[in-house]
């Protein structure tokens, strides 16, 4: 065994198709998406090179940009929110003794959920007739308090981010609150032994010793925020009047509706770009060391 772990061919056995699989997968449909950006084409007629002028007409595509500051919009939601939220119900699962096990998989239960079931199912709850939550306004203030909750601009995205928290946030609670549980008893008993309690220990104690944790939660945020489509697609469709688009939901019109699909790559090449500008400039921005007890 250990003269077969020698040999470096038995790494290359294992490391080679993991590389192969990423190059076909992910390489390749990113340069091929670049490249047919430098491209007008329907998809069936031969392509005309136009050279960076679909890349050029993102700038000037209103709905492009409008799509872009949703998905921002998105994206600083879940920062000023979700992240927030699921730090402190995984601390509050902490300080649980009895049926910590029971809450752990409560909140974990919408994550194995399918999207499209979880648009279905807010979608019937938003519902502005039969929808569970305006039944319940109206029980409170009649029919005045009802609400078009998908079809008026000002609610329709923030009922999808609603929606996709309640999905989300147990994948995350679950990561944050492995990172709480995983703090070794000698520093929380000596914090205690100090007078750090409750809050203070919280603040002081916990929040820096799983700060690696929140950081790539919020990496994972960040990226997931920038190509959500799913729900989206489902519950609103970019509707009403684009106050939901995002530029995934934009670039599926583009690309399969309009059959414009090399202005729909080069979509896609700019959320790639953006991507990866953003989670690279938080990786600079990060000064988070991994922690060592």
């Amino acid at each position: 065994m250990n003269k077969a772990l020698r040999n470096p061919w038995t790494y290359a056995a294992f490391v080679v198709p993991t590389l192969l699989l990423y190059a076909l997968f992910f390489v390749y449909p990113v340069i091929v998406s670049f490249i047919y950006g430098l491209y007008r084409w329907d998809g069936v007629s031969p392509k005309v090179f136009i050279g960076i002028d679909n890349f050029k007409r993102l700038l000037q595509d209103a709905v492009f940009l409008k799509a872009l500051g949703n998905n921002l919009y998105f994206m600083a939601f879940s920062l000023i929110v979700n992240i927030p939220l699921v730090f402190l119900i995984a601390v509050a699962i902490s300080k649980v003794r009895r049926m910590r096990g029971f809450y752990k998989s409560a909140v974990f239960i919408p994550v194995v959920i399918s999207t499209a079931t979880v648009a279905i199912l807010f979608g019937v709850l938003y519902d502005y007739e039969s929808g569970l939550i305006n039944q319940a306004l109206r029980l409170v203030g009649g029919d005045g308090w009802a609400l078009e909750w998908l079809s008026k601009p000002n609610l329709a995205m923030l009922s999808i981010l609603i929606a996709n928290a309640w999905q989300n946030v147990g994948f995350f609670i679950v990561l944050c609150l492995a990172a709480i549980l995983n703090i070794p008893r000698e520093i929380t008993d000596a914090a205690k032994i100090d007078g750090v309690n409750g809050w203070s220990e919280t603040r002081l104690v916990t929040l820096p010793l799983i700060r690696p944790i929140l950081f790539v939660i919020l990496l994972l945020t960040v990226s997931g925020t920038l190509k959500v489509l799913d729900i989206v697609q489902i519950m609103t469709n970019g509707g009403p009047f684009q106050s939901t688009e995002v530029m995934s939901t934009y670039m599926l019109k583009v690309g399969f509706r309009s059959l414009e699909l090399g202005y729909g790559s080069a979509i896609g090449v700019a959320m790639f770009v953006i991507t990866m500008i953003m989670t690279g400039v938080l990786q600079r921005m990060s000064k988070s060391e991994e922690v060592q007890f």
